[in-house]
Parts: structure tokens; C-alpha cells; sequence
């Protein structure tokens, strides 16, 4: 079994869509952690807004940074 790269790293900015009652809104925030589960990369990322702490898998975010994938 191969593992698959990670594609972001320890303090990258990221941004990711988070659902509301009646809406979703984006939010960025920083990678705090991160995990392989499942074969699929899990990412703990501090929201800058309001300092929570969300658990956001790889297919949900993506890199604010322009030379990052």
C-alpha cells in the first residue's frame, strides 16, 4: 500500500467552506496539525477569525499561497 503525499504543511494558509443554518461562508486559517486517516490526509486548522479549532479533510481546502498546489 502506498501512502499518498501530503500537500500542505505545518503553518500553511488555507481556506475552506463552512456551512451555516441558512448559508456557507469561506474562512482561511492556519494548519495546525495533520493526520493520514482512512488513506486520506485530515488537517486541524485554526480559524483566523475566531480562534476554533476544525478538523477539514484534504479534499475540502486549498492553499491561499500562490506557488503551493
Amino acid at each position: 500500500m502506498e501512502i499518498k503525499t501530503n500537500k500542505y504543511n505545518y503553518k500553511d494558509e488555507v481556506s475552506f467552506e463552512r456551512p451555516r443554518l441558512f448559508r456557507s461562508s469561506f474562512v482561511r486559517g492556519n494548519i495546525i496539525s495533520y493526520k493520514f486517516v482512512n488513506y486520506k490526509w485530515i488537517y486541524l486548522v485554526e480559524c483566523s477569525d475566531d480562534k476554533k479549532l476544525i478538523m477539514i479533510p484534504e479534499d475540502d481546502i486549498w492553499s491561499l499561497e500562490g506557488d503551493a498546489p
